[in-house]
């Protein structure tokens, strides 16, 4: 009877070992591997995420100067270790460069106007030097429209070429030569202006004028100079007239019914009175070339220059500031 109870003793010590066992070894599997893979409650306690006490916004950390000159106490301040990958730019420069280079590219980057709400063109100077022509684009977001301006002002030559260029202040002695959008009511209609080139004779300005619609995108192009000896603008609608009526008549192609458009490339370098434009007709993938066509300042005569070719010679009279990097 003793050996028997002694016996279930012996059972029930060593099942309490098993037990408590058991119980050891959880825990450990939760400390040493579970802990470690689920992110559980005990290996977070042991192991705090760091604190990082700088400040995250400007607010933060004015509200923390202010506290800490209060309390005459140093804030924690950033460091910025170099990196031995990080290559050092070159700092940029100015340099004067030709302007309608290449021939008839120049456009304005819209991409912030919406944004901004007011952009400005590059100021293209006149081959004397001596004067300076530019435009501003504005966005009014309650009408969904752009208007822009274009103006003219005088260079103080007293100064050395680039720094007349460089102090040039916009806003400062300048005159409207053209105002386009500007005070009209139609919703969702924008036009912008941007110069062609002067004139070699520094005495007319070439600039397009581009109307889009936001639905249906860009409407048409415009092409007009202003006459510095007379003080008026000149629309020469009559290029757009005469390319019409060329492929009405010859090949029974009425443009009016597609979308067309021209691109003015700059001055005739062979011709100084001309400007020299390229048509082209959207028809799907490749436009249509409608051909190269001139007109003079005057809008007296339109004329085809080829259906076919498009290597002309430009005339590159204005000049303007580019910043290039130097190494």
């Amino acid at each position: 009877m003793q050996r028997q109870f002694y016996l279930k003793f012996q059972l029930i010590v060593i099942g309490i070992f098993l037990l408590l066992t058991q119980a050891a070894f959880a825990f450990d599997f939760e400390r040493d591997v579970a802990s470690k893979f689920f992110w559980t409650k005990s290996y977070k306690k042991a192991h705090p995420a760091p604190v990082n006490n700088m400040p995250k916004t400007m607010q933060e950390y004015y509200r923390a100067v202010n506290k800490a000159a209060a309390q005459n106490i140093d804030i924690p301040s950033p460091k910025f270790e170099k990196d031995s990958k990080l290559v050092d730019l070159p700092d940029p420069s100015l340099l004067l460069m030709k302007y309608n280079n290449p021939p008839g590219l120049q456009e304005i980057n819209l991409n912030d106007l919406k944004k901004k709400k007011q952009i400005k063109s590059t100021g293209v100077v006149s081959p004397g030097f001596d004067k300076m022509v530019y435009s501003t684009i504005f966005y009014y977001p309650s009408t969904r429209t752009a208007g822009s301006e274009l103006y003219l002002m005088n260079l103080d030559i007293e100064k050395d070429l680039m720094e007349r260029i460089e102090r040039a202040h916009i806003n400062e002695g300048r005159k409207t030569i053209y105002r386009s959008q500007m005070d009209s009511l139609d919703l969702d209609v924008q036009k912008t202006l941007t110069v062609i080139d002067w004139s070699a004779d520094g005495k007319k300005i070439a600039f397009k004028e581009k109307v889009s619609y936001t639905p249906d995108g860009l409407w048409r192009t415009n092409l007009l100079v202003y006459n510095l000896e007379t003080g008026k603008i000149k629309e020469l609608s009559e290029v757009r007239e005469a390319i019409q009526y060329y492929w009405r008549e010859n090949h029974n192609l009425y443009l009016k019914d597609y979308r067309w458009d021209i691109y003015p490339i700059g001055w005739d370098a062979l011709n100084p009175e001309r400007i020299i434009v390229f048509a082209y007709a959207a028809t799907g993938e490749k436009p249509k070339y409608l051909g190269a066509w001139s007109i003079d300042f005057y809008g007296d005569r339109a004329m085809l220059m080829s259906l076919t070719d498009t290597n002309f010679q430009v005339s590159q009279n204005g000049s303007c500031l580019k910043t290039q990097l130097q190494n």
